[in-house]
Order: C-alpha cells, then sequence, then structure tokens
C-alpha cells in the first residue's frame, strides 16, 4: 500500500492490480479509501464508448462520443470535487489510452493574483446556484472546458491560455489493458483525457468510483 500512495503522491496517479485489493469495484474502493457517493449516480458507474447522438449532452460522451476527450478534471464545477477516481476495467482495450498531466505545470508562470481573480461559473446551475469558481483554490486545481465558463476578462484570457497549453502538453499515457488492473487518479492534482476509441476499442468497459481520501 505504501509504495503504490507514494506514487500516487509523486506522479499524481497509479495502477495496480485491483484483485489485490478485492473482487468487485465497490469493493477494491472500500479498501483503499472513502468512498464518495455522487448524488443522482451510482456509487459504481460502468463507462462504456458510445456515439454522441444516443446520449445526453450533460456527459463527456454526450458530447464527444468516441472522439477524443479533452483534458479536464472530473465535477469541475463543484464548489470542491472529489478527491480521487478509481478506474477498474472490466473489458479491457489495447487502442485506448488514458492520459494524465499534473496540473501545476498548466498553471505554472501565472500571477497568484489574477488567478484569484478569474472567476468562472458551471455550465449549469448546481442545486440552484451558481458559485463562483476558481481554477487554482487552495489545494486543488480545477479545469474544464465544456462544463464551467468564465465569468470576466481574465477568465476568458486565463481559460485560452490553458487551453493553448494543454494542446500541446507531454503526458503519460496509460492502457488498462488487462481485465482487473485499475487506475487511481490524483483528482485535485492532475487532469486526464482519453483518446479517441476506434472500432476495435468499441468493447472497452470500465467501472468508476469516486473516493474522499485513500488509506495511505
Amino acid at each position: 500500500m505504501s509504495t503504490l500512495f507514494k506514487k500516487l503522491a509523486e506522479d499524481g496517479y497509479v495502477t495496480f492490480d485491483g484483485l489485490s485489493f478485492g473482487d468487485s469495484s465497490k469493493e477494491i474502493a472500500t479498501n483503499i479509501g472513502t468512498v464518495i457517493n455522487v448524488p443522482g449516480a451510482k456509487t459504481v458507474q460502468e463507462l462504456r464508448p458510445a456515439n454522441k447522438a444516443s446520449l445526453e449532452a450533460s456527459s463527456y460522451s454526450g458530447n464527444y462520443g468516441v472522439e477524443e476527450f479533452p483534458f479536464h478534471s472530473d465535477m469541475a464545477h463543484w464548489f470542491r470535487p472529489p478527491r480521487y477516481l478509481l478506474l477498474c476495467c472490466r473489458v479491457p482495450a489495447l487502442s485506448v489510452e488514458t492520459r494524465v498531466v499534473k496540473s501545476e505545470r498548466i498553471f505554472e508562470g501565472e500571477d497568484i493574483h489574477d488567478l484569484r481573480r478569474a472567476l468562472f461559473r458551471p455550465r449549469r446551475r448546481l442545486n440552484g446556484h451558481l458559485s463562483p469558481l476558481r481554477l487554482v483554490e487552495g489545494d486543488f486545481y480545477r479545469w474544464d472546458s465544456l462544463f464551467i465558463q468564465p465569468i470576466n476578462k481574465l477568465a476568458l484570457s486565463l481559460r485560452s491560455r490553458v487551453i493553448g497549453r494543454l494542446a500541446k502538453v507531454s503526458y503519460e499515457a496509460v492502457v488498462l489493458g488487462n481485465c482487473n488492473q485499475c487506475l487511481l487518479i490524483d483528482n485535485w492534482q492532475t487532469f486526464h483525457s482519453r483518446s479517441a476509441v476506434t472500432a476495435e476499442g468499441m468493447n472497452r468497459r470500465l467501472e468508476r468510483v469516486y473516493l474522499a481520501e485513500v488509506k495511505g
């Protein structure tokens, strides 16, 4: 456990054999940390490639389908997003990769005062509210080019710079190529994306669980 989570702290993500911690995704998540129940969603969420025409526009798949997903952090429109997300592979696809980049790299050189004044908001109301959000908020980073929108000129300029940096950033590519292989991502310290899904990867199936903390 300590070796795994040392790598998680250093790199912002870690892969491991899920069978070392349990048989199901929920059991694995419970054994490595504290599970979050997302309102309106199942604790264990199944992720399958799908054409966007068949899905609602409130998800990444509904907007991008089998095309490449842009870099983002999950639940960036929440005032305080989940700390970790766990992806467990149930049907592997060697042609599809998850891409991970440390968030701090994207904000190097930014003025801390401008970051505080650059305000964003969720694209839609969350629990009836549109709370202003910052991309760098104390101990975590957030990013989503789709579901959070700039409020002021500083935010609009910052958004443009972040998109430009992410378009050319070097990243770590992770292929969940074995059944029961897991990927644990620090959602506060990294951004992640998914490569486009080819015909060979359409059977890919992952299960996702959100965690508030992990056991170091």
